[in-house]
């Protein structure tokens, strides 16, 4: 019977845990490093409930159910005889469980990150050092669905499931038949749906993380002018984009492009010609769920399946609301996802102003400092996942890492 370790107590990991159970018959043992969720699971075992998911993407209606073996904050007792670890966990949480996991790395694991995140092996670097060795990674560039979990434990929703995931894999391991046997473990846990299409080199993937494009920049458009007064209606995340926001997604994702651009320049054998922009990115795993197609624009604020989610807000009173700037779209998107892309683009001489001006409001907001008079400098740079937290200075380091 397959083992996975899930590394992740959230919506993703609850929606994979029975998923891979009624789908591939799977043993799944949760790493949760997070007290609060991992007691809840833990009490909901132990009153015999199951973990039930209600798919109402593209696999549905239909129900799925099925119990972890463990939930549990012990690295060892998780790891034991698993050979597959999805790190399905915010990526600010990335370096925790890679060095309590450290110790019971073996020889032979194939570690898949869904989603990615730009920095994730340079966290990795840093966390297991030369055992980076012994493993494969498999990368993919978003979640396979849009998904909540309403009660720890016992229930999750599957709101949308994309049509494909694109996963980037080096050639070396792609060529190991024991890599190529968990991609297809994981493709029959989640069903047909998502296709999962494991063909480019990881550094496209890295690169190519939507949440990364798309999250800092509408919420940027939103309230990167906010005079600081409640609002009354809490605005849709998507479907109240402004055009500010759709503009400023658009333009980093050029500045992607650029450095992919630049990097297939300098080496060849990385090809990241396929690479395209967020649009062609929304079309492609999206298609006939998007309204109206004519821009990025309009493709945000016309797609089905991500209609109902709202902007994070609080209410400061009845009926009175203001932005929550703690939340992962700028917490973990920023210094573990753009603020590496700049730390790649850094290293390669590439510009990005879009980027630098999001992350310089970012970091306001946050109250951190990562980008000083255009480098990586700040003093809170040693919290994200900058390639330059790893000792990288070469752009060969990063192409071959």
């Amino acid at each position: 019977m397959t083992k996975i370790l899930l590394c992740g107590d959230g919506n993703g990991a609850h929606v994979l845990t029975a998923l891979a159970i009624q789908n591939c018959n799977a043993q799944v043992n949760i790493l949760s490093l997070y007290e609060p969720v991992r007691t809840k699971w833990q009490a909901a075992l132990k009153e015999g409930s199951t973990l039930e998911v209600v798919d109402d993407g593209k696999g549905g209606p239909k129900t799925y159910r099925g119990n972890p073996v463990m939930v549990t904050d012990n690295a060892e007792l998780a790891a034991e005889g698993a050979k597959i670890l999805v790190f399905m966990n915010p990526a600010f949480t990335h370096d925790a469980y890679l060095r309590v996991l450290e110790p019971h790395v073996t020889e032979g694991m194939v570690v898949f990150t869904i989603p990615c995140q730009p920095g994730f092996e340079f966290a990795m670097k840093k966390a297991w050092g030369d055992k980076m060795k012994y493993v494969d990674n498999v990368m993919f560039d978003t979640l396979p669905w849009a998904c909540r979990m309403s009660e720890v434990g016992k229930h999750a929703r599957i709101h949308g499931t994309k049509d494909s995931m694109y996963g980037g894999v080096s050639a070396k391991s792609k060529a190991k038949p024991h890599v190529m046997e968990a991609i297809n473990v994981i493709q029959k846990s989640l069903g047909k749906y998502p296709e999962l299409i494991v063909s480019r080199p990881k550094l496209g993937v890295l690169l190519s993380i939507t949440g990364v494009q798309i999250h800092p920049g509408l919420m940027y458009g939103q309230w990167g002018k906010w005079d600081g007064k409640p609002v009354d209606v809490v605005p849709r995340f998507y479907y109240d984009a402004t055009k500010e926001g759709a503009s400023y997604c658009e333009r980093v994702s050029d500045e992607v492009l650029g450095i992919g651009k630049k990097i297939t320049e300098l080496f060849p054998d990385v090809d990241l010609s396929y690479m395209g922009g967020i649009k062609q990115w929304y079309l492609s795993t999206y298609g006939p769920e998007i309204g109206d197609t004519t821009s990025l624009y309009t493709i945000v604020r016309s797609n089905a399946p991500y209609a109902a989610f709202k902007h994070p807000v609080k209410e400061v009173e009845a009926g009175k609301f203001v932005p929550d700037f703690s939340v992962r779209y700028l917490t973990q998107d920023i210094p573990f996802g753009m603020v590496p892309i700049r730390g790649i683009a850094e290293i390669l001489n590439f510009p990005t102003p879009m980027m630098d001006e999001i992350i310089l409001w970012g970091q306001k907001i946050m109250g951190k400092e990562y980008l000083v008079d255009g480098k990586l400098v700040g003093k809170d740079i040693k919290e994200t996942s900058a390639p330059q937290t790893c000792g990288i200075i070469k752009v060969e380091d990063i192409v071959y890492i």
